[in-house]
């Protein structure tokens, strides 16, 4: 039994098949996990070796090449990259997309184990860390109080930070920022000197008075007694008063040699939220736990447990939070899903007038797109971007079998033919024809599955969730839409009276349809006395679009605006962080001028060491955050702003390097467009060779940020030790540089406990006598026989720059030159580039110039995109061949799909937008859809001639039976996405180009296939019949 005919005999079972499967889904869609994007995962393995004390150069030598040539016969490696500073080598492994990172990781620990012999003897076995996006943090907070500034560390540590780390889900809390108690022991030369005292005795006596110590037990009649003999310090005040050296009766406390502080450790780290001094807090995930729901946990314990319990004065303020940000793009595009809903069926009433039929076709929508959460559940998926904006695209496509079955039965019906034989005769009539039209389109989604990287990851979701929606819909089409067609529609007899306004708008609408048809009818036959004509025109507008498109710009992927805004900016190396902190006061007073004190919701700064917070650290480096109100609230966009800011800020003589950054998630996120990479061998001529690139990229238009990746080095104060005069005081160079390490640095002598909290008593010299060089040359360094020599009789001391680091890429040296851009796409900025750079810097022998970056990323994708669409086309040719048994009509099918770049061109240009991988993705979809209304037009055109009707004839009939088809299915497909081009919301430049895409190619192409195939239709088979009879003449002369 076939589906159209189980349908209407057995309406029962169908409705019953279809509430299960509804139902069925539904609950499946309850369980899906909401995301961003489909969880992509950088298949990259860092080998991390620590070889204390030795220089970049030796570490580079000894270490990082070892490891790199180790590492390089690993199966699947990709590109390797390299980070050298004094004392680390860090190697990075990216392999293939699809790598099985366990077994490359296994090859890697194998590999490294050969290679342990050749690594310095005194370096520390290589440490294996892979790429996880557990790493990246889903919530920042700043935690400010008016008062109890002290405590608030300790108060957010073990009230704030304690409890969320327990949530499920939660992976790290990490904290920035604050003051940690410290019991500061601050040593004066002098005095020790003067007592004839050194350092290590002061330590050794802090240790040994600070003990609490079991001493046995004793059994006293019937109870058996603990000894316990407790010493440690009950309080800071205890700690001075300790006996350091006790000779002939007289005692030295260590009060006498030093002040005891009880304060904090020296701040390396500086955070500012709201204007007040705050505490950062970086919560991150559980490797495989869901974002949204993750963040929901840490808010609601937040607000439910946490916050009540603190004091009045301490705030809470999230500087920005991942899940906000996820959802509020899945809630924009399921608000343009539902205003596609809605405009498909008012499309739909509109053409059909008729409530019956607009319900039919409703009915089809959600039972097509329910089977797409189906699969998503099967195939372990989330709700995303990309999920949520397939089912956008599919909202108006789902329809297109459905109204082509429901028009054909509704006119079978209105000819007085029963609904029931109507429903069956009516929908196996088309349906080889919308059989022919879904895999047309579903097989334009097979070449996804050689995509590779981000992009082969995100749509391989987009074309499974579109093929199993179209199978979906072609499913209820040929047995939903019959079952329903048979029990809802009426034959005109049988009908009732139309109301009053219902009837005047039928009889208006029939008239203007009446009037679509006959001059649609007279534009066809006016078209088949002018084919060459038509012709010709076509071929000029073409042309016309190739020059379009010449003139798009292109880019990786969009960049939304996410309403984060990160200004990093970085002042000379070695600066102090105070310095650093002003500078950031004074970039957040522009960027709030700029961005305008109401749309800034929070805003914050940061300086000094990363602290786990991510990102590069230091004393000389900053980052100001904001987090802005909806793009929708506010007249400037995101980028518009940190230019604006840039312009100010980079002026400044103090500020080195300033960069902008919008906090992109999705393709491209985290990377910047325009990644210049100079290899060589040579460092010194690798300088020169970018020192010019960087001058090139500066003044080429669009190109701003302009920074190169490798810094001078930190200025440092460098201690060379003479072992020679060393050795003649008794020393070696471990006791001189632990001793000025104590003396610079400070060292840990013992443990205060308070409350069960541990707090370290550290001993160095008080601040004034650790101000200048000289104050280093003249620190004196205890000898074994307890006298004293100053350094600078044992060891020069001397200012110089601190060893720099050294990258590597492939195993050469490397330095990169990156920008951003502004004001032109990153395809046209890097296009420029290209050419300047070829002119204009003459590259030396063993030195060459790569590009990187989002750059790559967009050139590898747009090679592997075009030839995804070659093989595409391929296949619907071969698809249609099959239908039609007849390799012309496929071939004159398939001069609807340039046209319809054409219709690209255009929206792309009247939209202002840039050839993307989104708009790569809706060419590859246009070339599966367009075609459709094309099969069904030379279908029944051949459907016509086959019942005898002559050429010409058949193709005005053919169009004119089928344009109210043709322009319901372009319509609702170009409507159900329109929300989507017209949206503003978070996440909507991520769909614009896709949309905007398939919408204008839809659209030219419908124009086309209206009259321009129709023309080629009647060339060829026109040609085609002369040859017959030419043929058959010369065969009856022969004979």
């Amino acid at each position: 039994m076939k589906l159209p005919e189980l349908g209407v005999r057995q309406p029962i079972t169908t409705v019953m098949f279809f509430l299960a499967v509804f139902a069925l889904g539904a609950v499946m869609l309850t369980q899906l996990p909401v995301d961003l994007m489909p969880e992509i995962e950088q298949p990259t393995v860092t080998v991390v070796t620590t070889w204390e004390g030795a220089s970049a150069e030796d570490v580079e030598s000894k270490v990082t090449e070892v490891v790199e040539r180790a590492l390089g016969t690993v199966s699947g490696l990709a590109e390797m990259t390299s980070a050298t500073i004094e004392g680390v080598s860090s190697v990075t492994c990216e392999f293939a997309w699809g790598t099985n990172l366990d077994e490359a990781s296994n090859d890697i620990r194998s590999n490294l184990e050969r290679i342990r012999k050749i690594l310095p003897d005194d370096a520390d076995a290589p440490l294996l860390r892979k790429f996880n996006t557990s790493q990246i943090p889903i919530q920042f907070y700043g935690v400010t109080c008016e008062e109890n500034l002290e405590n608030l560390e300790e108060l957010v540590n073990n009230e704030i930070a304690d409890p969320l780390k327990r949530l499920p889900g939660v992976g790290a809390v990490n904290l920035f920022g604050g003051l940690e108690r410290q019991i500061n022991v601050k040593l004066d030369p002098a005095r020790l000197a003067g007592y004839g005292l050194v350092f290590d005795e002061v330590a050794a006596a802090l240790a040994r008075e600070n003990v609490t110590l079991p001493a046995g037990n004793v059994k006293v009649g019937r109870l058996d007694y603990t000894i316990r003999v407790p010493g440690e310090f009950a309080s800071a005040a205890e700690i001075g008063a300790i006996v350091v050296r006790a000779e002939g009766g007289a005692q030295v406390h260590l009060r006498d040699v030093a002040e005891v502080e009880d304060g904090f450790a020296e701040e390396r780290r500086l955070s500012n939220v709201m204007g007040r001094r705050a505490i950062m807090m970086m919560i991150q995930k559980r490797s495989g736990a869901n974002t949204v729901e993750t963040a929901r946990e840490v808010t609601r314990e937040l607000e439910r447990n946490i916050r009540p319990t603190l004091p009045r004065d301490i705030e809470i303020h999230q500087i920005f939070d991942t899940s906000d940000q996820i959802t509020r793009s899945i809630s924009n595009v399921s608000q343009t899903v539902r205003w596609g809903f809605l405009f498909v069926v008012l499309t739909t009433f509109f053409f059909l007038r008729n409530a019956r039929a607009a319900l039919i076709i409703a009915l089809t929508i959600p039972f097509s797109l329910i089977i797409a959460f189906i699969f998503m559940w099967t195939m372990g998926w989330t709700i995303n971007i990309i999920s949520m904006a397939s089912l956008a695209i599919a909202m108006g496509m789902v329809v297109d079998n459905a109204v082509v079955v429901l028009e054909n039965i509704a006119t079978k019906v209105e000819k007085g033919t029963a609904p029931r034989e109507a429903a069956m005769f009516g929908s196996e009539e088309v349906g080889t024809a919308i059989s022919a039209s879904t895999l047309t389109t579903i097989v334009v989604f097979v070449p996804l599955l050689f995509l590779k990287g981000e992009a082969g990851i995100m749509f391989k979701q987009l074309g499974g969730l579109l093929t199993a929606t179209l199978l979906a819909s072609l499913m209820c089409a040929l047995w939903l839409t019959p079952m329903l067609g048979s029990k809802l529609l009426r034959t005109p007899a049988k009908r009732q009276a139309r109301g009053r306004f219902a009837e005047s708008f039928h009889v208006w609408s029939e008239r203007r349809f009446a009037a679509l048809d006959e001059a649609y009818s007279g534009l066809l036959r006016r078209a088949l006395r002018r084919r060459w004509t038509v012709v010709a025109a076509a071929v000029a507008v073409f042309a016309g679009s190739l020059l379009l498109f010449r003139g798009l710009g292109s880019e990786y992927a969009p960049e939304d605006d996410s309403g984060r805004l990160m200004l990093r900016y970085q002042l000379p190396i070695g600066t102090r962080v105070e310095e650093t902190a002003a500078a950031g006061r004074r970039v957040l007073e522009v960027a709030l001028a700029e961005a305008g004190p109401e749309n800034v919701l929070v805003h914050a700064w940061r300086c000094g060491e990363s602290g786990g917070m991510g990102g590069s650290g230091g004393s000389h480096i900053g980052h100001v955050m904001m987090r802005l109100v909806s793009q929708t609230e506010r007249e400037r966009g995101l980028k518009e702003i940190g230019r604006a800011v840039a312009d100010v800020v980079s002026k400044w003589p103090e500020i080195q390097k300033f960069t902008v950054d919008t906090a992109q998630m999705g393709p491209g996120g985290g990377q910047k467009p325009i990644v210049i990479e100079v290899l060589g061998f040579d460092l010194d001529i690798l300088q020169r060779v970018a020192d010019q690139v960087l001058a090139v990229v500066n003044t080429t238009p669009g190109a701003v940020d302009a920074e190169m990746g490798r810094d001078l080095g930190r200025p440092e104060i460098r201690v060379e030790i003479d072992r020679t005069k060393a050795a003649a005081h008794g020393l070696n160079v471990s006791q001189v540089a632990n001793g000025m390490r104590t003396l610079f640095y400070g060292t840990t002598a013992t443990l205060f406990r308070e409350a069960d909290e541990d707090y370290d008593i550290v001993l160095r010299l008080d601040e004034p006598y650790r101000r200048t060089v000289e104050d280093i040359a003249q620190a004196e360094i205890a000898l074994p026989n307890g006298n004293r020599v100053r350094l600078d009789s044992v060891a020069t001391v001397a200012e110089r720059l601190g060893a720099l680091q050294i990258d590597r890429r492939n195993q050469e040296r490397m330095i990169q030159v990156t920008a951003d851009v502004f004001g032109r796409s990153s395809g046209e900025v890097v296009r420029d580039l290209r050419r300047r750079l070829a002119a204009e810097v003459p590259l030396p022998s063993g030195t060459g110039i790569h590009f990187g970056g989002t750059a790559e990323d967009q050139e590898e994708s747009f090679r592997q995109m075009g030839l995804m669409l070659v093989l595409g086309l391929m296949l619907v040719y071969m698809v249609m061949a099959a239908q039609f048994e007849s390799l012309l009509d496929p071939f004159l099918i398939l001069f609807s799909i340039p046209f319809a770049f054409t219709g690209v061109a255009f929206s792309l240009t009247l939209l202002r937008l840039t050839v993307s991988i989104m708009s790569y993705i809706g060419m590859i979809l246009l070339v599966g859809v367009v075609v459709n209304n094309a099969i069904v037009l030379i279908d029944y055109i051949n459907l016509l001639r086959a019942r005898g009707q002559g050429l010409a004839d058949a193709i005005v009939n053919a169009g004119r039976s089928r344009l109210r088809p043709v322009l319901i299915t372009t319509m609702t497909t170009a409507l159900g996405m329109l929300p989507m081009i017209l949206s503003r919301g978070e996440g909507a430049a991520t769909w614009k180009p896709l949309a905007a895409t398939i919408v204008g190619g839809l659209t030219v192409s419908m124009l086309v296939t209206l009259v321009l195939v129709p023309t080629l239709y009647s060339l060829a088979h026109a040609r085609l019949a002369r040859r017959r009879e030419q043929a058959a003449a010369e065969k009856g002369v022969l004979s």
